[in-house]
């Protein structure tokens, strides 16, 4: 599954790719592709649907990559948890 994720950042429109490769029972991953890097993300979703946790928030990390700015994954993660959920 692909789609298109937009963030705003210093008045900037910010285009990112995301694309979902792989889902298991514990984890899902997505890969986040900018012009000039990627980067994977690692979160537990699969989890709180199965243990039917709604009110828990999701955790995320970077698996892959060296991407490291916070507020800007913080960004990240809540389009993608739009688009998802």
């Amino acid at each position: 599954m692909q789609f298109p994720i937009v963030i705003k950042h210093e008045r900037k429109a910010i285009r990112l790719q995301v694309e979902k490769i792989e889902e298991t029972e514990t984890t899902e991953k997505y890969k986040v592709i900018a012009r000039n890097q990627s980067f994977v993300l690692q979160n537990n979703r699969p989890v709180l649907i199965a243990k039917r946790l709604k009110y828990f928030s999701i955790k995320w990390k970077v698996v892959e990559g060296g991407y490291h700015h916070q507020y800007i994954l913080d960004l990240i993660t809540k389009e993608i948890e739009k688009k998802i959920v």
